[in-house]
């Protein structure tokens, strides 16, 4: 796919497909990719998780790059299969492979949220009686869900946020 579009480069990790290119460039191959997961494999790519992001000082927010981006489907009638993924640009971030990258704004509140989603779902296993399954859950379940966050983001962007979460699972183990 990619020999078919000299500028533009890209790597798929599992279920994610990353392209780097030109805006033109990069809507081509996407939906190309799109055609050819359809013809070949009968796999519908779900345009509306598709994410677009525009860092940099030339594109300065959001509604700037939807423009963009609608300029450039209208621009090209081959790319009317991702008119839905305009709900997906961003100029502030993209969460890749689970990591958040972008500005450091962007990035701090998404690792509050998630965050924020653990704690409220540390305080739902206090259901469980068996003391060793609820160890067990606080442990292997939501503990680890914010270790690969820990391992893949700058540490000074989360190291006020992890510790509040480690304050609610020791909380809910006692």
């Amino acid at each position: 796919m990619f020999a078919r579009h000299a500028s533009c480069t890209g790597a798929a990790i599992c279920d994610d497909v990353f392209i780097v290119a030109p805006l033109a460039e990069g809507l081509a191959i996407a939906a190309d990719l799109k055609q050819v997961l359809k013809q070949d494999l009968d796999l519908d790519l779900d345009v509306p998780k598709f994410n677009c992001f525009f860092p940099g000082d030339q594109i300065n927010d959001d509604d700037h790059a939807r423009a963009l981006f609608q300029n450039a489907l209208q621009a090209n009638p081959q790319l009317a299969c991702l008119s839905g993924m305009d709900t997906g640009i961003s100029t502030t971030g993209l969460r890749v492979a689970g990591v958040p990258s972008g500005n450091d704004e962007w990035v701090q509140q998404f690792v509050q949220e998630k965050a924020a989603a653990v704690q409220v779902d540390v305080g739902k296993l206090d259901i469980i009686s068996d003391g060793l399954i609820h160890y067990q859950m606080l442990r292997f379940c939501q503990n680890t869900c914010l270790a690969f966050l820990g391992r893949n983001t700058s540490t000074p962007l989360i190291s006020d946020i992890l510790p509040q979460v480690d304050v609610t699972i020791l909380e809910a183990l006692c």
